[in-house]
């Protein structure tokens, strides 16, 4: 995966974030089975992939925060 860095960003400083501009998949097999084998494989391991799923058909998300066993909401501590 290709990705920005930002050196003068901060997490304690609250001005972090991250981006990716490009993923590139990379496979390397050594295999004495015949190419269309291969491909076939090659083919239903990218099928099944739950990264690639999960970023060419972006599902919703959401983030639950727990903090010392009790449910915590990130955005309403950070108000008061």
């Amino acid at each position: 995966m290709s990705r920005h860095r930002c050196f003068r960003c901060s997490i304690l400083a609250g001005n972090a974030r991250t981006w990716c501009d490009a993923i590139k998949t990379e496979l390397s097999l050594d295999s004495d089975e015949p190419p269309e084998r291969v491909a076939q494989l090659i083919k239903r391991a990218e099928a099944t992939c739950f990264t690639l799923a999960a970023l060419s058909n972006p599902a919703p998300e959401a983030l639950e925060v727990t903090v010392n066993g009790q449910p915590f909401d990130p955005e309403r501590a950070s108000s008061t």
